[in-house]
């Protein structure tokens, strides 16, 4: 795994901007920190590094997410199984990145994020009028998670899950601070305990979390302004454009 070694200013400015989009668009629509730095950071480091070094702010905003609402005690009943399951398979899925080359993971991420955005841009909705029956979610859940332990992408296929729901946009908001929560916790342990986490990272992680909240503040104050369904209009559309760039970093 490429280590983190002395890194010059530019490279510096490069991944403070990174991080204060991820913030910017947490704040503006509650999901993205994982999605928009990790994407971003891939064309800077291997990545595994990448996962490594958002880990921790992931943590902490999402800390914050799960505790801003009234819904934890319905939200923790009604996804229970899912929550265990994904938690659970984030282990297997984790022993598959450690196994799988990096240009394999970049390949595996950026279908997810192609697939993900294009659902979203097309506005096709998946829904289940089962969604708490217990197969289901063990289903969903375990699949997440596996999903997670790779790519540390938490969306996929867990947006099913969401949309099966019908929750309150708050409700949502918190379901999915405390799931990112179990997972960015999780793979935390595991990048840790497997030596991939070391003290620059840990550093620079820790520094990374000031244009993150700068990033999530502003966001909050633009998210009032701005048309939301344009901004994820722009966004699904950057995602789709930065899988493809992905693919072709891995292939060539």
């Amino acid at each position: 795994m490429q280590v983190i070694s002395n890194i010059d200013y530019l490279t510096l400015i490069q991944i403070v901007l990174i991080f204060f989009a991820g913030g910017l668009i947490k704040g503006l629509i509650g999901v993205g920190l994982p999605t928009v730095t990790l994407t971003f950071l891939s064309f800077i480091f291997d990545i595994k590094v990448s996962i490594s070094l958002i880990l921790l702010p992931v943590i902490l905003t999402n800390l914050y997410q799960m505790i801003d609402g009234k819904y934890l005690k319905k939200i923790m009943s009604d996804t229970r199984l899912f929550q265990i399951s994904a938690f659970l398979f984030v282990f297997p899925g984790f022993y598959f990145l450690l196994l799988l080359n990096s240009n394999t993971i970049l390949i595996i991420l950026a279908a997810i994020l192609i697939f993900n955005s294009t659902l979203s841009l097309i506005k096709y909705e998946i829904k289940f009028k089962n969604f708490g029956s217990k197969n289901y979610q063990l289903f969903i859940g375990s699949t997440t998670g596996v999903v997670t332990g790779v790519t540390g992408i938490y969306t996929m296929p867990f947006i099913f899950l969401i949309q099966s729901l019908q929750y309150t946009k708050n409700q949502v908001i918190q379901l999915m601070g405390l799931t990112f929560f179990i997972f960015s916790c999780t793979q935390f342990l595991l990048f840790s305990f497997n030596d991939l986490i070391n003290i620059k990272i840990l550093i620079l992680s820790t520094i990374s979390c000031i244009p993150i909240l700068t990033g999530v503040y502003l966001g909050t104050i633009l998210r009032k302004k701005i048309s939301e369904s344009l901004f994820k209009l722009l966004f699904n559309l950057m995602l789709v454009i930065m899988g493809v760039l992905l693919i072709m970093k891995a292939i060539f």
